[in-house]
Parts: C-alpha cells; structure tokens; sequence
C-alpha cells in the first residue's frame, strides 16, 4: 500500500499509533483534490488497477433507491406547490451582506462557512438560510404582477465541530408571499398544511398549538412567531419582514 500511494505522488510511511502499526500519509500541495481518507482509498486502487482487482460476486442482493430525505423533500415540495406556490432555485454560495445584512443578523463567526478565495462578493459565504435567497430573488422580481408567492426547498450549511469537515447540510424549507398586505393567514394556512403532513411521521409530534411568540431580528416585534412540536422544540418560525431588510429590497 505503501509504495502505491508513493506511486501517486503522495508522501507514506509506515508508523504506529497506541500501539497499533498504521501509515502516515502527506498530501503534497499539488494533489488539491485529496480531500478525505476515501480520496486515499481510491489513489490506492487506480495505482493498483482496476482491472487486476479479483472480480466477485456480491454477498448479498441489494436495490438502489431514492433516499428517504429526497422522497420526503419531494412529498413537500408537491404540498406547497398545490398551494399555488412557486418553486425557485438559487445558489448555495451568497454573498456576506445577504446572508447577514440583508436579515438584520450579526456574523458571531460560529454559524456560516466562508470562503477562503471567493471569485466573487457575491460567493462569499454557504448560506446559513433559505429566506435571504427568496428576498434576493423577489428583489430581482419585484414588478412582478401581484401576489407573488414562491418557496424553495434546499440545503443550508452550518459549522460543526462534530464533523470531520467542520460542517453540516441541513435541509430545509422557506416561502414567501409578497401582497400589497401583509398576507399573514396566507403563510399560516400554508404551515398548518405541513404540520398536518409532518405530524403523519413517528419522529415529530406536535400539540394543539404549536406557534410561539418569537424575538428573530428578521422580523417585525409581535408581527412573528416560531413554530414548536409538542417537546418544545423549535422547527422554524413566521413573520412579516422588517423594513429594514424590505429597503434592501427595494
């Protein structure tokens, strides 16, 4: 394994650790593309051959499938769209201001990954929510005819110690409905409707009332609230945006 791993330009030696012999690998600055003990694993076969490796039958029968967190997004996805909700898709990466400025949020340097060279201002961070890429879009779609009603349903990241790349995909799922009113029964009667779908898995359960009142910056004070299950934990929350991000809007 040793003198495979040399072969592809990676530094190994043979070492030991508590007692147990083991090897040490170096990844020189070229091999930008080695990220993680699989990478290592792979170098390891390509050195060997693919074609020298012994060819055999699988132990057991297995069937591929969809995973039960895409089935559920799509389950989601196909409620809110029944809804008269429109679907958008927008970039992973944002810019700093959006994903902090444009929430009325401060950067405490614990929640969102940033780059280290970003192209551009505008990828700049891994966005931390949803919410501020549905006010971009509708700040983009703002002569929009009214109502405009749109939802996305996407991966946030977060920083996380627990993992061995510092970081953690959350899904989740935000919409929007801009009104020459506020709207607030509208985004309600849309989160009940999950609720009712939600409350159908064993893992969530929620009481008769679930909305709590709530202090997100994001929001206008007494014009929000979060959304709890029945344990006390919070699951997401609700509001009417604050003027000071509708003025980056607009």
């Amino acid at each position: 394994v040793i003198s495979l791993l040399n072969k592809m330009q990676l530094q190994a030696k043979l070492c030991s650790s508590n007692g147990e012999p083991c090897i040490s690998v170096s990844v020189p600055p070229t091999r930008s593309d080695v990220l993680h003990a699989r990478d290592l694993a792979e170098d390891v076969a390509i050195a060997y051959g693919y074609n020298n490796v012994p060819k055999s039958k699988p132990k057991s029968m297995t069937i591929g499938g969809r995973q039960p967190l895409n089935r559920f997004s799509d389950k989601i996805r196909a409620d809110v769209a029944r809804a008269g909700y429109m679907e958008v898709l927008t970039f992973v990466l944002t810019s700093h201001e959006e994903n902090f400025d444009m929430l009325n949020r401060t950067d405490d340097g614990n929640k969102a990954v940033i780059i280290a060279n970003p192209r551009t201002s505008e990828f700049e961070v891994v966005r931390s929510s949803l919410m501020s890429c549905l006010l971009k879009t509708l700040k983009h779609n703002i002569d929009h005819p009214r109502p405009i009603k749109i939802f996305e349903v996407g991966d946030v990241v977060s920083l996380d110690t627990s993992r061995d790349v510092g970081a953690s995909n959350n899904r989740r799922l935000a919409a929007l409905y801009c009104n020459s009113n506020s709207g607030f029964e509208e985004i309600m009667g849309l989160v009940d409707r999950i609720v009712k779908i939600v409350t159908h898995s064993p893992r969530i359960k929620f009481g008769q009332t679930y909305y709590v009142p709530s202090s997100e910056p994001e929001f206008f004070t007494k014009r929000q609230c979060k959304i709890v299950t029945s344990d006390g934990k919070q699951v997401g929350y609700l509001g009417i945006v604050h003027a000071e991000g509708a003025k980056k809007i607009w």
